[in-house]
């Protein structure tokens, strides 16, 4: 083959590749603007934080609280608002081990604990509360002795004694069904209970589902069909979702990183409807120093986010904290 033709066929093989390169990049550039134009929506900017709650000392609640939820509930004592908190103790095989308690304040940043704490005794882990008609309802997850894990509900008359033991979403072998977080929706007047569901503990398929049931009344919660938010195949659980300035936002509990597994972060996701359409922010993680485990509350037209922060992760030592956002 004549040199010359040697060298033009290379040098029209190098443009080639040039020009296939620089395509390339184009198209990659005009998706990542795709993708920003998609998520122009931050998470709303954080205004207060502080510590909210910590177990006592070598009491049973010691370094291992890890769950709040939130409710407005005046004039059934002298504090506007009630608090339900859960300890971690996931791993724990004793089910005495897994309790709820009961907190009160009047400006959500100095919390009371109740003389009779707990309050749940056994069996109960990650506590979230709504209040219809003047009667607390409740809801937190089970577990058997395999480690599946269950969601039920249970109400009370004056917040306290709770009775009427119900299952919501039922075990399952082999599945994690739990992380229940329960909200009303102020725009189609339903509750919705979110949750995490998915198979963590298995050694091939592992995944992890956000889903959800709703209904007009919470007591036909139970029956309420499964609806499916989000599938992963990574570490992704513990969801609350708040509507706040016209957007849904859905917070949700993974890893910095899904591979390494070193941190815990909380990340959001909004949508202009609350079933469907979740498309992550753009300023994730919304809390990076080991926070997880977060609920979301509109008090007095205030957004506030309670979580968990890992004092030390290995050992699995926990408090609770707050942020206030605008």
């Amino acid at each position: 083959m004549n040199k010359n033709l040697i060298l033009i066929l290379i040098i029209a093989f190098a443009f080639s590749a040039c020009k296939n390169e620089k395509v390339k990049k184009e198209k990659a550039e005009t998706k990542q603007e795709n993708v920003e134009k998609k998520s122009p929506v931050n998470y709303p900017e954080v205004v207060d934080k502080y510590v909210a709650l910590q177990g006592d000392e070598n009491a049973w609640d010691d370094k291992v609280v890890h769950t709040f939820s939130i409710i407005a509930y005046p004039n059934h004592n002298e504090y506007k608002y009630w608090g339900y908190y859960g300890l971690d103790n996931y791993n724990e095989k004793d089910s005495q081990k897994k309790k709820a308690g009961l907190v009160f304040s009047n400006d959500l940043k100095h919390w009371q604990k109740y003389e009779g704490n707990p309050i749940i005794n056994d069996n109960c882990r990650w506590p979230t509360a709504t209040v219809d008609n003047g009667k607390v309802y409740i809801f937190y997850a089970q577990y058997n002795q395999d480690g599946d894990s269950q969601i039920v509900m249970q109400n009370a008359d004056d917040g306290i004694h709770f009775k009427e033991l119900k299952t919501v979403v039922p075990y399952q072998t082999g599945m994690q069904n739990q992380n229940p977080f329960i909200y009303f929706n102020p725009n189609d007047k339903m509750y919705y209970l979110f949750y995490y569901s998915g198979t963590e503990r298995s050694k091939t398929d592992k995944y992890w589902n956000i889903m959800f049931k709703k209904a007009k009344k919470l007591t036909d919660l139970p029956q309420a069909k499964p609806v499916l938010v989000i599938h992963s195949k990574a570490t992704m659980a513990a969801p609350s979702v708040v509507y706040h300035n016209g957007k849904y936002y859905l917070l949700v509990e993974e890893f910095n990183n899904s591979a390494e597994m070193d941190r815990w972060v909380t990340n959001a996701f909004y949508s202009d409807k609350i079933d469907s359409g979740y498309q992550r922010v753009a300023n994730n993680p919304v809390l990076s120093d080991n926070d997880a485990c977060a609920f979301q509350y509109l008090l007095d037209n205030k957004l506030y986010v309670t979580f968990s922060h890992a004092l030390d992760k290995a050992k699995s030592k926990w408090n609770l904290k707050m942020i206030q956002v605008k």
